[in-house]
């Protein structure tokens, strides 16, 4: 069958590490368009990449995100810019790329050791959410879960204990979460919303047993819910620098997935990024992205 072909643009992509990424998808039938204000190497040039030249940051910018509001690429992968400008640049309001939604990051983590599979959300974008955006922020990552195939998700929130405590702040947004879904089902689905939780219970059924732990989530979870970005980004590092794990994560609530790509990141974990962008956006689910 013919393969329909995808487009990424990538703000800022005049870069050894962005041209391996690309070079990795010369067999898939996707097309990188690049932006960028600097000379292209010719010995740089990709068969699967289109390099347009501009003349300042600011218009990389501009140029790139024009293509979205265009309808011309699928998704955006993040190259040599800041992410605060970016993101500011898919926020405006011309561009009407994010008219209904509220941004957020979605990872997507498979640790080798446990076979285990779960998202984890927010860890890159909202510093401290407020009650009603962790309520968009479950529903973002309940989107995604729903798009790669989770038909029930079990949305764990996380807190350091999984008693009620009026002290800690994220056990009080756990508790008052909790009751909100419970009083709006309609809203997960076949899904369930529970907190406050710790990660050992969210994740590990031995932990589960060893504290005679009894829950609608019980080491089980699908999508872990952070309080912070702190929390988040503790959690995920630490995952990259201490477990055997592949993960990858998009920014969703605008028009199209936004890979926050970094230079930091190993090849397999941009590439798994781009693979759930591609799930989320309808692209392709596995390895084939024939249609």
């Amino acid at each position: 069958m013919k393969k329909k072909e995808l487009k990424f643009v990538i703000p800022g992509g005049n870069d050894p590490h962005i041209f391996e990424l690309i070079d990795h998808f010369k067999e898939e039938a996707i097309c990188f368009e690049v932006v960028d204000q600097t000379d292209l190497d010719e010995t740089c040039q990709l068969e699967n990449m289109v390099y347009h030249q501009v003349d300042s940051t600011d218009e990389v910018l501009r140029v790139a995100i024009e293509m979205v509001a265009k309808g011309e690429v699928d998704g955006i992968i993040k190259g040599i810019v800041q992410t605060h400008q970016l993101l500011k640049e898919v926020l405006k309001k011309d561009y009407q790329l994010v008219e209904h939604g509220f941004l957020s990051h979605v990872s997507r983590i498979s640790v080798k050791d446990t076979g285990q599979t779960f998202l984890l959300t927010d860890a890159a974008i909202n510093i401290t959410p407020d009650i009603k955006d962790m309520q968009k922020i479950i529903q973002n990552a309940l989107l995604v879960g729903t798009k790669i195939g989770i038909a029930q998700p079990k949305v764990a929130l996380i807190s350091s204990a999984e008693n009620y405590n009026p002290k800690m702040p994220s056990s009080v947004s756990a508790k008052s979460l909790t009751e909100y879904y419970q009083a709006h089902p309609e809203e997960v689905g076949e899904g369930i919303v529970y907190g406050p939780l710790s990660l050992d219970l969210a994740l590990s059924k031995a932990s589960v047993h060893d504290k005679r732990f009894k829950g609608p989530i019980a080491g089980d979870a699908d999508i872990l819910v952070v309080p912070s970005i702190d929390v988040g980004n503790v959690l995920y590092k630490s995952l990259a620098l201490f477990s055997h794990v592949q993960m990858g994560g998009i920014v969703v609530g605008a028009r199209v997935p936004i890979v926050l790509s970094s230079r930091g990141d190993s090849v397999a974990n941009k590439v798994s990024s781009i693979q759930l962008a591609l799930e989320y956006g309808g692209g392709f689910h596995g390895a084939s992205l024939s249609d």
